[in-house]
């Protein structure tokens, strides 16, 4: 196999991120063994041509590598059909993927390890959550390198389940499930990192996110009014949650997994007359 016929590209959502950041690690990795595969990295919503996040570029370099150059792409037809693998950055992008591309050879970063975790997106965070996200993506890489190289090389993947696959969501469901875990993703990594983790302005991404939490499944789903006692909660949460409020914003979250009760709207009606303010 020639070094020219054989890419690994790594797709992410913007491709200004995680991607370029987990190409470069992953390009250091094969380079290490003595392969000189291409990487590459592009992104499902791409936005053409922009550099990497600053707090990317920054992160990466005390990795002692560079993206300075990096500009991002979008992915298309052409950029599949050369890649021997495309490797996603969490499993939200690698089931795009598969949807779009049911002919590619797709797996997830997480799944690569055969582990359940997905790198959150640290938009916005400061850089020293990216640079823990990096090394956590080099982690991941490292252990499913072995993997990586056999898929590239031509050898199958095994499924990753072999349970069935569950129902599909209702309209807006998949939206739903993704800003409830990205929001969990956020409140634990300000539980674990607290003065790391900007507060004001993750509570700001965890506010525009409950519009799309609130979406109902289908009628009799409370969602609604329950997104908004999560509101009010928020907002005696002007300063880093405490770990009782933490553990209470996540519980409260996580249930809205599921539709919404009248009588789970009851009980965290009541809950929040005994929120921890401090």
């Amino acid at each position: 196999m020639s070094t020219e016929q054989t890419l690994i590209l790594i797709i992410g959502a913007a491709d200004t991120g995680r991607a370029p950041m987990a190409a470069a690690l992953l390009r250091r990795l094969l380079q290490r063994r003595g392969i000189g595969w291409a990487v590459a990295s592009a992104g499902i919503v791409g936005h053409d041509a922009a550099p990497a996040e600053v707090e990317a570029r920054d992160a990466i370099t005390i990795l002692n590598l560079d993206i300075s150059q990096h500009q991002a792409r979008s992915l298309n037809d052409e950029l599949v059909d050369a890649a021997r693998v495309l490797l996603a950055v969490d499993s939200g992008v690698a089931r795009v993927l598969r949807g779009r591309y049911p002919q590619a050879t797709i797996i997830g970063l997480g799944e690569l390890a055969d582990r359940q975790r997905d790198i959150p997106d640290p938009f916005r965070m400061q850089v020293g959550v990216w640079v823990s996200y990096a090394h956590e993506i080099e982690s991941l890489l490292s252990a499913g390198l072995d993997r990586l190289i056999g898929m590239a090389g031509g050898a199958s993947v095994a499924p990753a389940e072999v349970s069935p696959p569950p129902p599909p969501d209702p309209p807006g469901g998949e939206l739903r499930r993704a800003a409830i875990e990205r929001c969990l993703r956020l409140l634990a990594l300000a539980a674990e990192l607290p003065g790391v983790v900007d507060w004001p302005g993750a509570r700001r991404q965890i506010e525009l996110d409950l519009p799309t939490m609130g979406t109902p499944f289908g009628p009799g789903d409370l969602s609604r009014p329950y997104a908004a006692i999560v509101q009010a909660m928020l907002g005696l949460t002007p300063q880093p949650p405490t770990p009782g409020q933490s553990a209470s914003l996540r519980a409260t979250l996580a249930a809205l997994r599921t539709p919404i009760s009248a009588e789970a709207l009851s009980a965290v009606s009541a809950g929040l007359v005994g929120y921890p303010t401090v």
